[in-house]
C-alpha cells in the first residue's frame, strides 16, 4: 500500500461543535469578576459564544499538522455530552489510540439517535483502527442508506477501501464526494493517490492540479503531486512541488529526496 501522505486531514471530519466547557472547583475565591456583559445581549448568549470559542480552540488542535495535539482537545472538551462535543472526543480518543473509549463515545450518541450519521462515520473510524474494518464498512454502510451525500462518509469510505488495498472501490467513493462536492480539495487528492497507485499518473496529475487551483495552500497537495511526477521522471517538477510544500509546513519529501542526491542540498549545509 503506498505510503503518501493523503489528503484527510481531522478538520474535515469534524463538524461544528457545541461544547460546555467544565470549569475546575477550588482555588477560585479571589478570582476577578466576569466582565460585563454588553448591551442588549443576553448572557446565554455571552456564554455560548464563550463555548464556541474554547471548541473553536478544541477543533484546531484535531486538525492534521504540527500543532495537533489532541490530549489538549480533549481538556478543552471536557466531560460535555453535548451530541457533537462527543464525535469530537471520540476523535481525541482515536488519534490518542484509545479506540475503545472512541466506540463507546459513538454508541451513547447512536443509542440515543443524536447525530446519528456522523456518529456511525465516527465510530467507522475507530473501528478501522482497531482492526475491525469490516464492521467499519457496515457503519459507512449504514451512514450511507441514512445520508447518501455524506461527503464525509464517502471520503472515509474510500480512506479505508485504500488502506485495504482495494484500490478501484476507493476511487469510486472519492468520485462520488466530489460529484457532491466539486469545490472540495480533499477528494481530488485522495482520488489523484489512488490513480497514481494504479499508474494513471497523467490522471492523477490532473487530480492534484485541481486540488491546487481549489487550494493553493494546500501542501498535501504539492507533495502527492511531486511523488507522481517523479514516478513520470520529472525530478526537477517533484523538486518544485516538495519545496512548494516544506515552504507550506510538509517538508519531509523534501529532505527524504535531498537525502537521495536530489533537490539541492539541505538547508543550512
Amino acid at each position: 500500500m503506498s505510503s503518501r501522505p493523503k489528503g484527510r486531514i481531522p478538520s474535515r471530519m469534524l463538524p461544528p461543535l457545541c461544547l460546555a466547557v467544565v470549569l475546575l472547583a477550588g482555588g477560585c475565591a479571589n478570582k476577578p469578576a466576569a466582565p460585563p456583559t454588553p448591551p442588549g445581549t443576553s448572557q446565554a448568549t455571552s456564554n455560548a459564544d464563550a463555548r464556541d470559542g474554547s471548541l473553536d480552540r478544541a477543533e484546531a488542535l484535531l486538525e492534521d499538522g504540527p500543532d495537533q495535539d489532541p490530549q489538549a482537545a480533549l481538556t478543552l472538551l471536557g466531560q460535555s455530552d453535548a451530541p457533537r462535543a462527543r464525535l469530537d472526543r471520540a476523535e481525541a480518543m482515536r488519534l490518542l489510540g484509545r479506540t475503545d473509549e472512541a466506540v463507546a463515545e459513538a454508541n451513547l450518541l447512536i443509542l440515543a439517535g443524536r447525530n446519528t450519521t456522523a456518529a456511525f462515520v465516527t465510530r467507522a473510524r475507530a473501528l478501522y483502527d482497531a482492526g475491525a474494518s469490516g464492521r467499519a464498512l457496515e457503519d459507512l454502510t449504514t451512514a450511507l442508506r441514512l445520508d447518501p451525500k455524506n461527503v464525509d462518509a464517502l471520503l472515509t469510505q474510500g480512506d479505508i477501501f485504500f488502506a485495504m488495498e482495494l484500490p478501484r472501490p476507493a476511487e469510486l467513493s472519492y468520485t462520488k464526494a466530489i460529484e457532491i462536492a466539486p469545490d472540495d480539495p480533499l477528494g481530488y487528492i485522495d482520488r489523484g493517490v489512488v490513480r497514481d497507485d494504479q499508474g494513471r499518473f497523467a490522471e492523477a496529475i490532473a487530480d492534484f492540479d485541481r486540488a491546487i487551483a481549489l487550494d493553493p495552500d494546500s501542501a498535501t497537495a504539492f507533495a502527492n503531486r511531486g511523488v507522481t511526477r517523479s514516478q513520470l521522471g520529472d525530478f526537477d517538477g517533484m523538486c518544485a512541488d516538495y519545496s512548494r510544500a516544506c515552504d507550506l509546513g510538509q517538508c519531509d519529501r523534501l529532505l527524504d529526496a535531498r537525502r537521495m542526491g536530489y533537490c539541492g542540498k539541505a538547508k543550512g549545509k
